[in-house]
């Protein structure tokens, strides 16, 4: 006689964990605005747990309604997804930030180290992280928006504000801009690192954040203006 085979069982969604009072308040009758407000919230941790492959038929099963409900305040997943980028990367971002890195009554080197720490508490939680990860992963074009939004009001910024300050030339072709900006970049996504190895890799992250960003902005003021100043002098 053979022994059935058996059949691998398939992996759960992983749930996120909310506390019963927030199921209890999808079913309660709410306000349109507010359920939505709800999902919306509700939406942002289900794809940081479980990306955006996920089902929307899991997504409804997670916040305890029904599909066509679901569909009733967001007509298809994409929407959803639109409406999860918006809530996590434009409405959390601080318009201050551009006038920090602007304000001229300081050094470089104060407005740095005032935007990244303030930038850094932004960015590095688990939702943000994960969800940044799992765009780049299925849904570029999210992560493209957000870059070109930050590479524009924060990158072209600090450039600018390098040069006057530490009288480096400007650059001379579209390649030098680049450089300049790789560099800015390079400094910048060593904040969010620590994101990652906290919440991607699960590993230790320095206690004292602010510390590792004076640290961080010291070496980039010591280093890059030298460099790109060498660099311009060039033939």
């Amino acid at each position: 006689m053979t022994t059935p085979r058996r059949t691998r069982a398939a992996l759960p969604v992983k749930t996120t964990g909310a506390p019963v009072e927030a199921r209890v308040t999808l079913r309660r009758r709410l306000a349109p605005e507010d359920r939505e407000h709800e999902i919306v919230q509700r939406a942002v941790a289900f794809f940081a747990s479980n990306g955006f492959d996920a089902s929307t038929r899991d997504l409804a099963k997670e916040l305890d309604i029904t599909q066509p409900l679901l569909y009733r305040y967001f007509p298809n997943k994409e929407a959803l997804i639109d409406r999860v980028y918006e809530e996590v990367f434009v409405r959390r971002w601080n318009p201050e930030w551009e006038e920090w890195l602007a304000d001229r009554s300081l050094t470089l080197k104060e407005r740095l180290c005032r935007y990244l720490k303030d930038y850094g508490r932004f960015v590095l939680r688990s939702e943000w992280v994960r969800i940044f990860i799992y765009a780049g992963l299925s849904r570029g074009g999210i992560n493209q928006k957000y870059l070109a939004r930050l590479r524009e009001r924060h990158f072209m910024v600090i450039a600018s504000e390098l040069r006057r300050e530490y009288g480096i030339p400007e650059p001379r072709d579209e390649s030098e801009l680049e450089d300049e900006l790789d560099l800015v970049w390079a400094m910048h996504s060593s904040v969010f690192y620590i994101g990652v190895r906290k919440w991607i890799y699960e590993l230790p992250t320095p206690k004292n954040l602010d510390r590792v960003i004076d640290l961080r902005v010291e070496a980039f003021l010591r280093g890059v203006p030298a460099v790109l100043s060498e660099q311009r002098r060039r033939p």
